[in-house]
């Protein structure tokens, strides 16, 4: 069990991964760097090449690698993902709901459509997030009444409430289209026992793109500031090996 405990993921272990490599990747190379260009210079030739490698590994993420020279390309978005593409819960009761989207009187008569072969994959993923939501409520229910429910990183041997969100039965899954906007509506009910309800969604197209398009302009940016800098410095440099005065030495960078 501390096996396991110790490989579980956490955010303070990935934290201390992500630190733990940049001291060791980049600060090695910083250390190599001064020794040879000195504290100021080492910084900027460091800087400039993260910030111009980081560009280019960010671009890749976010446009992909087309084929070149007869090899595989990569897609876009292989890169830290956002948002997922997910059905969001809105509105959810015992009878039908009049909500910002009008469709929601009507459940399940016209305009709500059956899924076709077009939509079948949308049923599943509908059913999913519709038991999820069921399983939030029901958890926050049996807290306010002083049960404890398991979280989803608690151990296996805790002494709490599980709930399987199977035991939800989802059925009459049907979907309308209110302007740009898909819409899924569902009857749900718990089988242990309980009243049915309706719950409605609507489609979120999420935002996978945007810790890759994140991450490109931080480097664009990064570079073009380090940049100037690094010709400035690099141009004094040139200056003392062509003739120059070197500035007064105080010992080892």
């Amino acid at each position: 069990m501390t096996t396991l405990l110790a490989l579980a993921p956490t955010s303070g272990k990935g934290i201390l991964v992500v630190v733990c490599a940049i001291i060791l990747f980049v600060g090695s190379v910083y250390v190599l760097l001064t020794a040879v260009f000195g504290l100021r210079m080492g910084y900027l030739v460091l800087a400039v090449s993260f910030f111009g490698w980081m560009a280019i590994f960010s671009l890749i993420w976010t446009l992909g690698q087309p084929p070149i020279l007869g090899l595989r390309g990569t897609p876009a978005n292989e890169g830290p993902r956002g948002t997922e593409p997910h059905w969001q819960i809105f509105a959810a009761g015992t009878d039908a709901l009049a909500t910002k989207y009008p469709e929601t009187a009507s459940y399940p008569a016209s305009p709500w459509r059956a899924p076709t072969a077009a939509n079948k994959s949308s049923v599943d993923t509908t059913r999913t997030a519709v038991q999820k939501y069921l399983v939030a409520q029901a958890s926050l229910q049996l807290e306010k009444k002083g049960v404890t429910v398991c979280k989803p990183d608690s151990s296996p041997f805790s002494s709490c409430y599980t709930f399987d969100p199977s035991t939800f039965v989802v059925q009459d899954v049907k979907f309308v289209t209110h302007g740009k906007t898909n819409l899924a509506a569902a009857h749900a009910f718990f089988q242990a026992g309980g009243p049915e309800v309706t719950v409605y969604a609507y489609h979120d197209p999420g935002d996978v793109q945007i810790y890759s398009v994140a991450f490109l302009l931080a480097s664009l940016f990064g570079f073009a500031i380090h940049v100037p800098f690094l010709d400035r410095a690099e141009r004094k440099r040139k200056a003392i090996l062509t003739g120059g005065t070197a500035p007064p030495w105080f010992g080892p960078a």
